[in-house]
């Protein structure tokens, strides 16, 4: 492997972290605000949400997302709550031990990226597109990163 600069490689991983904290925080206000949403309707929700963004309800990922919503609205508000939190307790533990330069973390970060890789590319080759690519390159990239850092702890023990 070429050398990479020690400064980069750990503001690489620090940018890991931290959208690893963004992912926690966001299911914490999940969490948080799951049962409020419920009561209001979560399809109601979803379609003024989908307008007041302008988007348009027939197109797939709004229509996704208004789906997902009659789904969720069939689930016991408990159960997401308590996914959501354990989601996030998860990431957030994650992010910190990223920050802080831990081999779990790293072995973590490793693990969760690699899950959803074989989903990503199976997404890409049947609904090729922009984002599905570099949503693909992005985890690539961070399952490298960690690769690359564990590898560096193990040739340096």
């Amino acid at each position: 492997m070429p050398a990479a600069s020690p400064r980069l490689i750990e503001r690489s991983v620090h940018a890991v972290a931290a959208l690893e904290w963004l992912k926690g925080l966001a299911a914490l206000a999940l969490a948080f605000g799951f049962d409020t949403l419920h009561r209001l309707g979560l399809h109601e929700v979803a379609v003024a949400l989908v307008g007041h963004l302008h988007l348009n309800a027939h197109s797939h990922w709004p229509a996704l997302f208004v789906g997902w919503s009659d789904r969720l609205q069939h689930v016991h508000p408990g159960q997401v709550v308590a996914f959501a939190l354990a989601y996030a307790a998860l990431r957030l533990a994650e992010g910190w031990g990223l920050w802080r330069d831990r081999a779990w973390a790293e072995w973590l970060a490793a693990l969760a990226t690699g899950i959803y890789l074989p989903f990503e590319l199976s997404h890409l080759l049947h609904r090729p597109g922009w984002a599905a690519a570099l949503v693909l390159g992005f985890n690539l990239a961070v399952l490298a990163l960690m690769v690359w850092r564990l590898r560096g702890r193990r040739a340096s023990a």
